[in-house]
């Protein structure tokens, strides 16, 4: 009899595969060829597939996206302990959220100039940033967040720490590692649960210039 294919598990595999040759050769390096010989399969077999390149650009948001969602839905934590589950998530703080964030960075690029990449790429952008307001929402519920703030400020606030750590950790040679990304964040949901007014004093004051 003939062997039966596993369409579901193929796909995975070609998703896979096409993540690495992204974070590896970028976009240049995404071709049917190239990914079918990551892959181990015929290119034959992944044209069926996915006829064309826009089909795999395609299809690696869409599994970056169903990741990360199967990842935040996995944890049964509640108030700080799921808000910082949450957002590790969106961070590239191992090797399988590192090859995702690369590999979402360069599509973004992409999308920039390219309106069949850009709903796609925009899709996942606004899941980051209703991260960013569930998280600030969490926080409120469980006492972790100073009445006096804003919670529209500080959602926008946390999407901006989250793009600058997430730019800082894809960096192989970055001297913050996944521990000083989720040190960093820590320190930054602290500070959430202070008054504004006492952070604001608190801050370091820039010497003048002048040296007055």
């Amino acid at each position: 009899m003939p062997r039966r294919i596993d369409h579901g598990k193929r796909d995975e595999e070609i998703a896979d595969a096409s993540l690495r040759v992204l974070e590896r050769e970028g976009l240049a390096g995404l071709s049917v060829r190239k990914v079918a010989e990551e892959a181990g399969i015929a290119p034959a077999s992944l044209r069926r597939a996915f006829p064309t390149q826009q089909a795999l650009r395609d299809r690696c948001l869409e599994i970056i996206e169903e990741r990360t969602t199967a990842r935040i839905m996995a944890s049964s934590a509640t108030g700080r302990a799921r808000v910082e589950h949450l957002l590790a998530q969106l961070l590239p703080v191992d090797g399988e959220r590192r090859l995702e964030l690369i590999a979402q960075l360069q599509l973004s690029m992409l999308a920039l100039t390219d309106e069949r990449t850009r709903g796609a790429a925009e899709r996942l952008s606004q899941g980051v940033q209703r991260a960013c307001v569930a998280a600030i929402t969490l926080l409120a519920d469980a006492g972790e967040l100073s009445a006096d703030r804003d919670p529209s400020l500080e959602a926008e606030r946390l999407r901006a720490l989250l793009d600058g750590l997430a730019m800082r950790g894809v960096w192989a040679n970055s001297a913050i590692d996944g521990e000083g990304l989720t040190r960093v964040l820590g320190a930054h949901l602290d500070e959430l649960a202070l008054p504004a007014a006492r952070t604001a004093q608190a801050a370091p004051r820039a010497e003048d210039p002048s040296g007055q």
